[in-house]
């Protein structure tokens, strides 16, 4: 699936006992998602939020067969960038593996994901596009780069539940973040923050949210190597896009693994795209009243 660019891309639960994803008693919805990013380092010039969506049974036979290639392959918690980096940098187990195991080993995980998910979405955001929004709009959207991109997520979740169907709760589970970051606390504003009335949209009228950890909820490694192949990928393509011509030439083949055939949405921002939103925020705000006073923009 090609990447879109634009803004068009733009009561159940209890307690389970011990369950194998985890080993730990945690809230169960009917659907399940994962999300991380990347990007989010000062010294990156896009942010990605990516996410993978299942159901519970789906994620708890993910972790079955992650758990599984884990033992049998000899590691523990799989993380992308180190997967990736030269052997002198000396990650384990990574840097001992030559390229013929660190081929089929990816290949085995992006199978494992690809047969347990049920979709894929990310979204890109150029931090410079993303700075010259007026502040009184950031401030409502999201200081963080990473917030906003998890809006975007949120929207192309919505819109796969009502296109699929969907009406049953989901959990959101975010990779950790210590409670007096940014990150966390926008998330959680976020999250925590969604109208009564248009919680069903995302699962969360009985669903809910969390930060957990990538080595005891496994679903996070997969949502890291999407969020990883997503970043390596724009950095190739932005600002022009995708097209097929050259599609082929600068498609990583761990991306193309997780792409090809597979139900994804995956999006990015343009300078275009980010100024079509702003004017019609202006135009509502022209004709319905301001919803992002300007008193912020001193604040």
């Amino acid at each position: 699936m090609a990447l879109v660019s634009g803004m068009d891309y733009c009561a159940y639960s209890h307690h389970a006992a011990m369950l194998e994803r985890t080993g730990l008693d945690w809230l169960i919805a009917v659907y399940e998602t994962y999300l991380d990013d990347s990007g989010t380092n000062a010294q990156s010039e896009i942010a990605i939020a990516a996410c993978y969506v299942s159901t519970e049974p789906g994620w708890r036979n993910f972790v079955k067969e992650w758990n599984a290639a884990s033992t049998e392959e000899g590691f523990e918690k799989f993380h992308m960038a180190e997967f990736v980096a030269k052997n002198d940098q000396g990650h384990k187990p990574w840097c001992e593996w030559d390229v013929a195991k660190k081929t089929r080993v990816y290949k085995r995980l992006a199978t494992i994901i690809n047969e347990n998910k049920r979709i894929g979405v990310a979204c890109a955001i150029p931090k410079a596009v993303y700075d010259a929004v007026p502040l009184r709009i950031r401030k409502h959207w999201g200081m963080e780069h990473y917030t906003y991109a998890v809006r975007m997520c949120l929207m192309r979740i919505a819109e796969w539940r009502a296109k699929s169907l969907i009406s049953q709760p989901m959990q959101y589970v975010f990779d950790w973040e210590d409670s007096w970051t940014p990150k966390y606390k926008e998330i959680s504003g976020l999250m925590g923050g969604v109208h009564e009335k248009l919680k069903p949209m995302f699962g969360l009228d009985s669903g809910g949210f969390m930060f957990q950890r990538k080595q005891v909820y496994k679903p996070l490694q997969a949502a890291d190597i999407l969020a990883w192949q997503m970043n390596n990928h724009m950095r190739k393509i932005y600002p022009n896009g995708e097209n097929e011509e050259n599609l082929p030439k600068v498609l990583h083949e761990g991306f193309r693994q997780l792409r090809q055939d597979q139900e994804m949405d995956l999006g990015f921002f343009t300078e275009t795209n980010m100024q079509a939103w702003i004017t019609k925020i202006e135009a509502f705000e022209a004709e319905n009243g301001v919803l992002y006073p300007d008193e912020t923009e001193s604040v």
